[in-house]
């Protein structure tokens, strides 16, 4: 047919004019046709405009981290500490973990363990979960090394309760659970705080109502300031 040969003539061209008339006849001439002439489908997309969330039981079930759940938390932290350390012993053999945030994954499901580490050899810290490193300033001390084994999830659900925390009370899901050595040149925690001790962070939302906690892990008291 006369409509076919021009659509032919079509796919051959080229330029703008040619381009955007090409645009147009897709959907009608041999050029969005597939095999056998049959019109092949353009391929879904996703909506990732929001975050996915995971909907099953369990630690992170909803996208939301409770204090109940802790408890369960245990293996995913450890799991997570083992696939950051790899990643950071990937870019430095002598990599040692200094600190750790633990929260939901945003795009994603489960647990998700976001360490920093330091290289004595390259004098730099190193992010497990971007991959970027950054230079120690000339002059600043070593940055001590946190033993991830500090951490009991089942302890701290403990202690949260014991501080009149509520089961249902949610991990603020932007800051999640830090961890990281209070240090004499290295500072983490509350004025007073005691040092060279490894302290927890947690921000408890209950009805819309934020408690910031910080946690001795030696004795698993809560820090008051």
């Amino acid at each position: 047919m006369n409509l076919d040969r021009r659509n032919r003539k079509w796919c051959g061209k080229t330029g703008p004019v040619a381009t955007a008339a090409m645009a147009v006849l897709l959907g009608l001439s041999g050029c969005g046709l597939g095999a056998g002439g049959m019109s092949v489908k353009p391929t879904s997309t996703v909506d990732l405009s929001q975050p996915v969330m995971s909907l099953d039981d369990g630690p992170c079930a909803g996208g939301r981290m409770t204090v109940a759940t802790l408890a369960e938390m245990q293996e995913a932290w450890e799991a997570g500490v083992a696939v950051a350390r790899a990643d950071a012993a990937d870019w430095q053999v002598d990599a040692t973990m200094v600190e750790a945030r633990i929260g939901c994954a945003f795009l994603g499901t489960g647990v998700v363990v976001k360490g920093r580490f330091y290289s004595a050899v390259a004098r730099a810290f190193f992010a497990s979960y971007t991959g970027e490193t950054t230079p120690i300033d000339p002059g600043v001390p070593e940055p001590p090394g946190l033993d991830p084994r500090s951490l009991s999830m089942p302890r701290l659900a403990e202690t949260l309760r014991e501080t009149g925390v509520e089961d249902t009370a949610e991990i603020h899901p932007t800051s999640g659970i830090n961890i990281r050595y209070n240090g004499t040149t290295t500072r983490f925690g509350p004025p007073g705080a005691p040092a060279e001790a490894v302290i927890v962070h947690v921000i408890v939302v209950t009805d819309s109502v934020s408690r910031d906690i910080f946690v001795d892990t030696r004795d698993w008291l809560v820090i008051p300031y």
